[in-house]
């Protein structure tokens, strides 16, 4: 029966074995087939919802439709693009088309990562001119970068727009009409922060109205990442820079009188939302009917919208300081050709689709954007698109007559600085704005004058590293066949060996290609500046610039080592004596224990995508049950709870992750409680009776052993312990029934030896006798 079941599972196996070579032999045929019938091969890398992708996925197949001789594989990258998009860049393997954002725009084209499109763009218009100049000038203009200049607006065309968005809020009419403030004027003829401001204090003040009660109501929230900040500042006459972008002129009055009028309307009138931490999401609340309007931001909210059915909501233009000064933000998105594409001229004729009428009227009727082609913005298909709730979206359309194009650095680390910083005066009212405001200066000008910055670095030699580390490896093979030869085995041994290493080449050239040779990498790159966006081979070499950079300008490595102290000093020792403690309750000796062992083991197992949003909810500032314990005894003080991960975060974010990290204790006492069951209430006899088998016997339990340093060492080699101690025991039977009250029991670490005459004395623990029937000898009981 056994032989049969052996051959059964030996035809299985290779029943397996040649259904996957067969498999992948068939798709290797099939592909090389295609490759035949379509010799034409584009990749193209985007991003979008299901609405979106539908519609790229609806194009690429009508352009494949037309064009037999084309294959285009499409990747939808979802809000990982960016890092998709540099893996297939450094891999050498560049989509050829994909969305371009203009944040990337300016490193994009200084690395000579796109391909320009001016001569095609001008063949084009010769031969149909009014396709050209149905596109929007200013979204056109947005897509031309001069590298020399590092301006917007200027140089050669390195994208061609797919659609954009103006900026506006979103209102709750219902909202707006109850506070009595009139939704057309405004959209009408415009309004002003003070207009803005009087309309939220009006709609908060609904709050106390009994029609209103157990909800909270806020007049507005404000959208802000450094693009919709940017705009509030414009409204105000101020910008991001000046002439150019060491000029930050945040610290400036105008850009200051922006700041502080988000900061009294957040921190000091309370009217518009102002989440810190885990709270309440503001876009979240405004769906749900308890914010009056949200913004600026742009068309993509339309379809969010859509179902929205406990109010009416509509668009108004963004406010501004004067009706002088009203400026609205565009976000764009353009389809671009990779510099290193295969098939230029498909790929053109390829983006000329993407971009034209039919895509233009799909995205209209998505209400995901404005279509980038005037003829479709002006018409039903966007202005009023089937399915979509009744609003102004001529508000989108007017907004245009006083759009601006923003202008980046090509460093991205401006938009981490001013993100992350200007946070500690406009949401969490940490520092004033001025100083806020000369500290996101002095932190931009540090980055542009780095030791990463100052001079033009050489290119890394690759030839000399490869070199010096194939000699390496020759090196150390020459070394462990030198050490191999000189052992003397015989022909089994050498069988077992070569069987041995045959077993771990698998792990061992994972090992060193997944593991060591990245970590090798990883060392060399920190002597070099690699984007991450282009090959290996166009790394410079810079010396120890990385290193200078880590320890003398960048603020967050110091701040990261006193974090990180401080949550192992917190973390290590509470976490390990609440596993002891948990660990002893554990091992307490009433019924059903393994159930309550069990139900204590399950939070350790359980997905973290599950654990993360329990504690969302637990640490939720509004309703988390955490802050509900704490608030009645706070309120004892005249204090409130934490706010753990915002205003207070300094204080309390990593007392608030150490208590999190309790919560898989129960893994770590799994070992605990393991060990205390190995070292049991074992039978010892009473000091009066020496004799094995006879004498009252007594229950102990060892703690002191199970806390021993040498119980946290790994049992591997307890094995050869009880081996020694049975060979040495039963060869001396005799000497082992008169000498075992001197024997002692220990763990020992693989690799000692046990002696045969006796073992190290340390625990004062006896050596364990078990009668077993009516033999009274002494046998070594290890559990």
């Amino acid at each position: 029966m056994a032989r049969l079941i052996r051959f059964f599972l030996l035809l299985v196996t290779i029943g397996i074995i040649v259904w996957s070579f067969g498999s992948v032999s068939l798709r290797w045929v099939s592909n090389w087939r295609d490759s035949v019938d379509r010799p034409i091969r584009l990749t193209i890398l985007h991003w979008g919802e299901p609405a979106e992708d539908a519609i790229v996925r609806r194009l690429v197949e009508r352009f494949e439709r037309e064009n037999p001789k084309v294959r285009i594989t499409r990747i939808n990258a979802g809000s990982g693009f960016d890092s998709k998009l540099k893996t297939m860049l450094a891999a050498g393997t560049p989509p050829d088309l994909f969305y371009l954002s203009p944040d990337n725009l300016p490193l994009m084209a200084e690395m000579g990562l796109l391909m320009p499109l001016d001569e095609r763009l001008r063949k084009e218009r010769d031969r149909n001119p009014t396709w050209l100049d149905d596109f929007y000038p200013l979204i056109m203009q947005a897509y031309r970068y001069d590298p020399a200049t590092h301006r917007t607006g200027a140089g050669p065309q390195w994208g061609l727009p797919k659609d954009f968005t103006t900026a506006v809020f979103y209102v709750n009419l219902d909202l707006f009409e109850a506070a009595g403030i009139d939704v057309r004027t405004i959209q009408k003829n415009g309004w002003t922060w003070n207009e803005f401001a009087e309309a939220a204090r009006k709609i908060t003040d609904l709050n106390k109205k009994p029609e209103y009660a157990g909800r909270n109501i806020y007049g507005g929230f404000f959208a802000l990442w450094p693009a919709t900040l940017r705009n509030i500042i414009w409204s105000f006459g101020g910008d991001f820079f000046g002439s150019d972008f060491r000029d930050v002129t945040l610290d400036e009055p105008d850009a200051q009188r922006a700041l502080r009028f988000i900061v009294k309307l957040r921190l000091e009138d309370k009217t518009v939302y102002n989440p810190t931490g885990i709270a309440r999401d503001g876009g979240a609340e405004f769906v749900n009917g308890n914010i009056g309007c949200i913004g600026p931001i742009g068309r993509w909210q339309v379809p969010r919208y859509r179902d929205i059915t406990k109010f009416r909501w509509d668009v108004v233009p963004v406010p501004a300081e004067t009706p002088d000064k009203r400026v609205s933000q565009i976000f764009h998105t353009s389809w671009a050709i990779s510099a290193t594409t295969r098939h230029p001229d498909t790929a053109f004729e390829l983006l000329k689709f993407l971009c034209g009428y039919e895509g233009q009227i799909q995205q209209a009727h998505e209400g995901l954007a404005i279509p980038a082609l005037r003829s479709v913005a002006e018409s039903d298909d966007f202005l009023n698109p089937p399915g979509m709730p009744r609003h102004q979206a001529k508000i989108f359309l007017d907004a245009i007559r006083y759009a601006k194009i923003q202008q980046n650095p090509p460093q991205n680390e401006w938009n981490n600085i001013v993100g992350d910083r200007i946070t500690e005066s406009i949401s969490l009212g940490q520092k004033d704005v001025l100083t806020n405001a000369r500290e996101i200066e002095s932190a931009w000008l540090a980055e542009l004058d780095s030791p990463l910055r100052r001079q033009e670095w050489k290119p890394m030699n690759w030839t000399l590293i490869g070199s010096i580390g194939l000699a390496g490896v020759v090196t150390f093979v020459m070394i462990l066949w030198w050490r191999a030869k000189r052992e003397k085995l015989g022909p089994l041994d050498r069988a077992q060996e070569r069987a041995g290493w045959a077993f771990i080449s698998p792990w061992l050239v994972g090992f060193i290609f997944l593991t060591v040779g990245p970590m090798l990498l990883s060392l060399l790159l920190s002597f070099g500046k690699w984007s991450a966006m282009e090959p290996l081979s166009q790394a410079k070499y810079v010396g120890t610039a990385n290193y200078e950079q880590l320890f003398t300008v960048d603020p967050t490595f110091y701040q990261s080592l006193k974090v990180t102290l401080y949550y192992v000093v917190l973390s290590v020792p509470i976490g390990q004596i609440a596993a002891l403690g948990v660990a002893l309750l554990m091992n307490a000796g009433v019924r059903g224990i393994s159930i309550f062992r069990t139900i204590y083991f399950l939070p350790s197992v359980l997905g973290m995508v599950a654990v993360s949003v329990l504690w969302l909810q637990i640490f939720n500032n509004d309703y988390g049950i955490f802050n509900a314990i704490l608030r009645p005894i706070t309120a004892w003080f005249g204090t409130t709870p934490p706010d753990w991960f915002g205003k207070d975060a300094a204080r309390w974010a990593i007392p608030a992750f150490v208590i999190m990290n309790l919560w898989g204790v129960g893994g770590g006492d799994d070992h605990l409680s393991g060990r205390f069951e190995g070292n049991p209430r074992i039978p010892l006899r009473s000091g009066s009776d020496r004799r094995c088998g006879s004498g009252p016997s007594v229950m102990e339990y060892h703690a002191s052993h199970a806390l021993s340093p040498d119980f946290l060492q790994p049992r591997h080699g307890d094995h050869r312990v009880i081996s020694g101690l049975y060979s040495g025991l039963y060869d001396h039977r005799s000497r082992s029934r008169q000498q075992h009250s001197f024997l002692r029991v220990e763990p020992v670490s693989p690799g000692i030896r046990v002696s045969q005459h006796g073992l190290r004395q340390r625990y004062g623990v006896d050596l364990v006798c078990h009668r077993s029937g009516s033999d009274a000898d002494c046998i070594p009981w290890f559990t």
